[in-house]
């Protein structure tokens, strides 16, 4: 059996910033409902990006974006990014005072397969399984 082939942070980080700027890569049903870039384009670390997420259709929270802060420090890809919402958000796996998300609790880290978009995919399923729960008003943020 071979090994798989470990890709460099950096190719991983750019091929991520050009699904991002193209908006492709994101799978049904969240395509058109997560997008994503670097906070500064200029940053050669590719380390801050910048999120959105149309909360899923059908919920209470179908009808309000979300915007989130994604870091991918020297850690990234062997460890999950770090996400923090910027708008507040009633979910299990969100830290009430400083809006940042577990990821580990989302599902279990694989740099192979996962990356920013999957971590954000994950993020908006546990969006429409918290959606019942009772949500801040929209605009407050941390």
């Amino acid at each position: 059996m071979a090994d798989k082939v470990v890709v460099p942070r950096s190719f991983k980080l750019l091929d991520e910033l050009e699904q991002g700027e193209k908006g492709q890569g994101i799978p049904h049903p969240h395509a058109g409902f997560i997008s994503f870039g670097l906070v500064d384009s200029s940053d050669m670390t590719l380390s801050a990006w910048n999120a959105s997420i149309i909360g899923p259709q059908n919920t209470n929270l179908g009808d309000r974006i979300f915007s989130l802060s994604v870091i991918t420090n020297e850690t990234y890809p062997e460890k999950a990014p770090r996400v923090f919402f910027k708008n507040k958000m009633n979910m299990p796996c969100v830290n009430q005072t400083t809006g940042e998300v577990n990821v580990d609790s989302l599902a279990n880290w694989n740099r192979h397969t996962c990356g920013i978009i999957s971590t954000l995919c994950a993020i908006r399923n546990e969006m429409k399984i918290s959606s019942k729960r009772p949500q801040p008003p929209d605009g407050e943020m941390y």
